[in-house]
């Protein structure tokens, strides 16, 4: 319900006038990422693709497009992030990597290709 009678002793008039354009200003915001810029970086874990030269912890620069054989892919499977060198076998897609092969199942999620990777630093903790 809403109250009609007077008003109530919080009602009290500011003892300044405020300036028009000060109560109407916008409200400034951080310049948003360009709508076509969707890359994402990706840190590496394990020790899957050391052969590749990517030891655990490199950074990997996903470009959001679907992988072709050879490649370098990061999917998501079974609700985990999985990262390897994308290939087919007997016409399936799987995830080649140092330590086996993965075979990918229909529902997987294609997050993208490295387009570039950036090692650890000698001496840095890599996990």
């Amino acid at each position: 319900m809403r109250s009609t009678g007077g008003s109530s002793r919080r009602d009290v008039p500011l003892p300044f006038d405020v300036a028009p354009e000060a109560a109407s200003a916008p409200v400034r915001r951080s310049p948003a990422s360009a709508p076509g810029d969707t890359t994402q970086v990706h840190r590496l874990v394990g020790a899957h693709l050391t052969s590749r030269g990517l030891p655990p912890g490199s950074d990997l620069l996903i470009n959001p497009r679907r992988p072709k054989r050879g490649e370098v892919a990061v999917v998501r499977s079974g609700g985990r992030t999985r990262v390897g060198i994308f290939d087919l076998e007997r016409g399936r897609a799987v995830l080649r990597s140092d330590r086996g092969t993965r075979w990918l199942p229909p529902d997987t999620v294609y997050v993208g290709v490295a387009a570039l990777a950036s090692p650890t630093l000698d001496g840095m903790p890599t996990g």
